[in-house]
């Protein structure tokens, strides 16, 4: 079995065993309204879903501009790796023209600094 699955059944049990033990009811005053006989256990899953919502609904923006920073610097970065390939091109074509580096050319007139 896939462990996702193990974890969803293990959170499935925990979730039962969780409504079990809270299934007394309660009365439940917001502002005017006054809600008898609601189960703990509906207001209590109620409320971490409302706090679910209202947290991705404000990290929401966030992430976009995080997703849209890192797609931008994945650009950026092929941008500089194409430059850094041309930049190797040209190092390895100049080399190629003169493999053994400086040629020292002997002066015809003999005022070499080499010579004996």
């Amino acid at each position: 079995m896939s462990l996702i699955i193990i974890v969803i059944l293990v959170l499935a049990i925990l979730l039962v065993i969780f409504t079990l033990q809270n299934s007394i009811d309660i009365t439940l005053n917001i502002f005017f309204w006054e809600f008898t006989d609601i189960p703990l256990v509906l207001v209590l899953i109620g409320c971490v879903v409302i706090g679910y919502i209202l947290a991705a609904i404000y990290f929401y923006p966030k992430l976009w501009k995080t997703k849209k920073e890192y797609n931008q610097l994945i650009k950026f970065n092929k941008e500089l790796k194409e430059l850094h390939d041309l930049n190797n091109e040209k190092v390895i074509n100049e080399e190629e023209t003169n493999p053994e580096g400086v040629e020292l050319d002997d002066d015809e007139a003999g005022n070499s600094f080499f010579k004996d």
